[in-house]
């Protein structure tokens, strides 16, 4: 019995990884929906749907193309805002400096490379890491597994469309022995506290 249970623990462990590895990552795109200035600190836009979350501490980063390159970094988001911006700063994977600049109606804002762990967890990692520090990243990285849990169960990524339902209903099988293997895990546990041999 132990060795189901392990087997289960490790297959759905190792299927999260690939599947959140082949499904994460991509670029989100949205667009201004006025004009802003070279000073502005705050951008409205159609969406923030699929851009990172982002906080003082760990800011994200943003290129705006419009006529001219633009690359910003973030402090916040709303539904249809983003927020706490600084304006003309370094591209954070070529190290380029960018001039604030004015931006009109319609200019793409668009996220930098995100890569899966960074869509997964919501934030932008190594530039946590670089702010906040490895603890800072391991609290929050763990309290994206717990936040992200039920959709890890229910396998809800968007990799799964049409072509590739018949996989997630197996992978929801394995969930099902995942659930099981916990349960007896947490059962046994129990047994050995309130029984005591």
């Amino acid at each position: 019995m132990h060795g189901a249970m392990a087997f289960f623990v490790f297959v759905f462990i190792a299927c999260q990884i690939v599947v959140i590895s082949i499904s994460g990552g991509g670029m989100a795109v949205t667009a201004l929906t006025s004009s802003v200035d070279e000073d502005d600190a705050t951008f409205p836009v159609s969406s923030t749907t699929g851009l990172l979350g982002a906080s003082v501490l760990h800011p994200a980063y943003l290129i705006v193309v419009g006529s001219t390159r633009e690359v910003v970094s973030y402090a916040g988001l709303t539904s249809t805002t983003i927020t706490g911006i600084t304006r003309g700063v370094a591209d954070p994977q070529t190290g380029e400096q960018y001039e604030a600049s004015e931006h009109a109606v319609g200019s793409k804002v668009m996220t930098t490379n995100v890569g899966a762990l960074d869509s997964f967890v919501g934030y932008n990692v190594g530039s946590a890491q670089g702010t906040g520090g490895s603890i800072s990243v391991i609290v929050a990285s763990g309290l994206a597994v717990l936040r992200n849990f039920p959709r890890m169960l229910v396998w809800d990524y968007p990799w799964f469309n049409n072509q590739t339902a018949i996989l997630r209903l197996l992978l929801l099988c394995l969930s099902a022995g995942f659930i099981w293997s916990l349960f007896m895990t947490f059962l046994q546990l129990a047994r050995g506290i309130l029984i005591p041999s």
